[in-house]
């Protein structure tokens, strides 16, 4: 999946989730960490099986058990003043990024899994329980993560799934439509 599918399928599952739990709109403080999380394994992997230090750019970013350790990490962070930058984190941004960033998180690991998924195929999802089970090596790990996205990019019709990008851009408009019709947005956060 490209990076911009996988941003779409982020949103569209925080949308799911914020309107399940906070019911306020995905703005503001939760849109930055929604985005980093939905290409933080990417960002971690793929950089470093093209140097070589991982064998597969699918492997330890893209593990549900690093998904924990940096999903709960944050989370300690954020939540404890007694860390270096606790006091630093504004209270918004302090209560909204660790779900953000965690649905971000998941969405790209099942954004990656869901062919497998689909079609029963739980060896091409063993990824997700790296380093308790090898992973393959890939042919496109030798090419630079830079180029790759150049070269997804150069036709993104055969790359980017629209239906899905398509579906956010629709969320994200229609949501901002009705908000403002009903006199909520733009509505200043405390």
């Amino acid at each position: 999946m490209d990076p911009v599918t996988h941003g779409a399928v982020a949103y569209l599952l925080y949308v799911a989730y914020a309107a399940a739990t906070t019911r306020r709109l995905p703005v503001r403080w939760a849109l930055v960490p929604l985005a980093v999380g939905s290409q933080f394994p990417d960002l971690i992997d793929k950089p470093l099986a093209y140097w070589g230090v991982l064998v597969y750019g699918r492997s330890l970013a893209h593990s549900v058990f690093v998904l924990f350790g940096v999903c709960g990490g944050l989370w300690w962070v954020m939540r404890s003043e007694s860390t270096p930058v606790g006091d630093r984190i504004p209270d918004r941004l302090r209560e909204v990024a660790p779900a953000a960033f965690a649905v971000g998180y998941v969405a790209h690991l099942l954004g990656d899994a869901w062919g497998g998924l689909l079609a029963g195929d739980l060896a091409s999802m063993r990824f997700l329980a790296y380093p308790l089970v090898s992973v393959p090596r890939s042919p496109s790990d030798d090419i630079a993560p830079w180029v790759r996205v150049l070269e997804i990019y150069r036709d993104p019709a055969a790359a980017v799934q629209i239906e899905i990008v398509a579906a956010a851009l629709v969320t994200f408009v229609g949501l901002r439509l009705w908000a403002a019709r009903r006199g909520q947005w733009p509505r200043r956060e405390p």
